[in-house]
């Protein structure tokens, strides 16, 4: 095992578990991520096996550049440094790296970062000589720095301020504060999708983890509370706009992270939520019998359930008798599920509890994919027809979804056109949201239609999919 500055650093630092280190190093990768032009970084994760080789010292070659950016934030020292010998400074293979003594990033925060266009955009703070300072960017900046108190300079090697000593009423006030972000951030997520909410979803996930390393015992469980569902909420927003198996590998750590926080809390209608949330993933992987068993699980905390959550479970676990090919079980728990959704609806951004999504129109939905994992779209088609007609237009990633499977089962049944129409719909939709999970629906509909590529819409479909 090889000792570089990376492992020396991991180890001063007392992050040496890969959870303890994930903390961190997604704190300075939301950092980057609010920077214009940088959501690509809230997708950037490191796995285990990764961890692993980077402390024994054993790469192949540097990480790849998001990442290199990310660590290079973190610890404020070059990759080449970072993963050379910790005897020597790190400066074996230093001179791969142009301005290889000052962090990729930083010199791109600076505004002159070796990199044509920048892993970062120029500071607004040390503009070029001869460019404007942009007044509003300084004062949004100097306002967010003020609302919270911070320690008197950052502590070296870090860039990031830090949570002061706070008082009682001040930390009750920056909790009170989080909750209100939390709901804006669901309606954000509503609206725009998943890249504008992940983003401050992980700024306050890393203000929480910060505070829940001093809280005394009360505060800590206030803390507790609302940190498990900022998890839950960054599990889901990875979900949504994942490009790749670090999203969903990142879905499931904080979907386990939520649940963690809730138990300490005791918190059962988190505790509930969290196996729906494993549930609904079991369900995407294709993996019936977890799915109906974490869905049944879910039932247990029959205490603490709200008829939205009941109803929320119980078409989960339709889904997974969809899966096994079980017709009649599948659609006497969409049945059931119906019942309990028929209640009074909440706001849809969450002041309701968990599951008020689950309305009867967003259950019709569920029933008509269930029909398409059964293999009955001629089934589907007036279902989803339905449940679009009645979808309010606020919730515009669920229509997405609508369109996108109706584009489906239309391509299955043969009408091809109307297949067309509702995928350029969607397309709309996943461009404009964000959201890759609507995006892979899409394709799916344009590869159901592809055996009528001749056909101009279909064609111009395929290529508008490719450009995607």
């Amino acid at each position: 095992m090889r000792m570089t500055l990376f492992r020396q650093l991991v180890q001063e630092r007392d992050w040496t578990t890969i959870e303890t280190f994930s903390t961190h190093f997604v704190r300075a990768r939301g950092e980057l991520a609010q920077l214009p032009g940088n959501s690509r970084f809230a997708g950037v994760s490191v796995a285990r096996r990764t961890f692993d080789r980077w402390m024994a010292g054993e790469l192949k070659g540097l990480p790849q550049r998001d990442t290199r950016a990310i660590l290079e934030h973190l610890f404020q020292q070059p990759v080449t440094r970072l993963f050379g010998a910790a005897d020597d400074g790190g400066e074996h293979g230093a001179a791969e790296l142009d301005g290889a003594d000052v962090p990729a990033a930083s010199q791109c925060l600076l505004g002159s970062g070796p990199v044509q266009g920048g892993i970062l955009p120029p500071s607004p703070f040390l503009p070029q000589e001869g460019a404007d300072v942009h007044r509003r960017q300084l004062l949004r900046v100097g306002s967010a720095v003020a609302a919270l108190p911070l320690l008197p300079g950052p502590a070296k090697g870090s860039v990031s301020p830090r949570l002061g000593r706070m008082t009682p009423d001040q930390s009750e006030a920056l909790l009170v504060h989080l909750r209100e972000m939390w709901h804006l951030l669901v309606q954000s997520d509503n609206l725009l999708g998943p890249l504008h909410a992940l983003t401050g979803v992980h700024q306050n996930l890393g203000v929480l983890q910060e505070l829940l390393e001093h809280a005394g015992p009360h505060l800590r469980g206030e803390a507790l509370l609302l940190a498990s569902r900022y998890a839950e909420s960054a599990a889901w927003l990875h979900e949504d706009c994942a490009a790749d198996d670090s999203d969903t590998a990142q879905a499931e750590y904080w979907t386990n992270q939520a649940m963690a926080w809730a138990v300490e809390a005791g918190d059962d209608v988190m505790t509930a939520w969290t196996l729906f949330r494993r549930a609904q993933q079991a369900t995407a992987s294709g993996h019936a019998a977890p799915s109906i068993s974490l869905s049944r699980a879910v039932q247990r905390y029959d205490h603490v359930l709200t008829p939205q959550m009941r109803a929320a479970a119980l078409q989960q676990e339709a889904h997974g008798y969809a899966l096994a090919g079980e017709e009649v079980a599948c659609h006497r728990l969409i049945d059931q599920a119906e019942a309990f959704a028929a209640q009074p609806q909440g706001a849809g951004d969450g002041r309701s509890g968990h599951g008020d999504f689950a309305t009867p129109a967003y259950l019709e939905g569920q029933r008509a994919n269930c029909w398409l994992l059964l293999g009955r779209s001629d089934r589907a088609v007036p279902i989803l027809s339905n449940a679009l007609a009645a979808m309010p237009h606020v919730y515009r990633r669920d229509r997405g979804l609508l369109h996108a499977r109706l584009a489906t089962a239309h391509a299955r049944t043969g009408d091809v056109d109307q297949g067309v129409d509702h995928a350029r719909q969607a397309l709309v939709v996943a461009r404009s949201g964000g959201s890759t999970r609507i995006l892979h629906e899409t394709i799916a509909a344009v590869d159901a239609m592809r055996s009528a590529s001749d056909t101009p819409g279909v064609a111009e479909l395929i290529r508008a999919v490719a450009q995607s």
